[in-house]
């Protein structure tokens, strides 16, 4: 397999990587981090200073609001993007639920990012996901029994 086709595979699994060319993704994959992490090891704490956005290449991360479990990320789903476009606290904990691969950008890798042409279709994307993110608390809000 070449390695066009390895990157557009990325951008079929990646959900922020939709839309882009294989040629892109091998560029913002080029521009981070690979990150492996042990069952249970934290990826980052609620509340704590973030600069870093993380996508999970394989395995799985338990997304965790006062130790209560509220999401689960999989292969192709991006977390910790509020603190990095908010410059806010954490607002969860992240950690490994087995052993698990992530990719990683820090902020000054995305500022650099978005000075290029591919901004506009990867902040789309991000928009896309926190707006699905958004739909699906408003959905459980309206279906608790207050």
């Amino acid at each position: 397999m070449g390695d066009e086709s390895k990157y557009r595979r990325y951008a079929e699994k990646i959900r922020i990587f939709n839309g882009l060319i294989p040629e892109e993704v091998e560029y913002i994959l080029h521009n981070g981090k690979i990150l492996v992490f042990r069952e249970g090891q934290t990826v980052f704490h609620e509340g704590q200073l973030g600069s870093n956005l993380f996508i999970v290449l394989s395995g799985k991360i338990g997304i965790f609001k006062k130790s209560k479990q509220i999401a689960t990320c999989v292969v192709g789903d991006a977390f910790g993007e509020m603190a990095v476009l908010n410059h806010e606290p954490r607002t969860a904990t992240a950690a490994a639920l087995g052993e698990t691969k992530l990719f990683t950008l820090d902020e000054k890798q995305i500022n650099g990012l978005l000075e290029k042409h591919i901004a506009v279709r990867l902040l789309l994307n991000i928009i896309h996901v926190l707006s699905e993110r958004l739909e699906t608390a408003n959905e459980q809000l309206a279906n608790t029994k207050l």
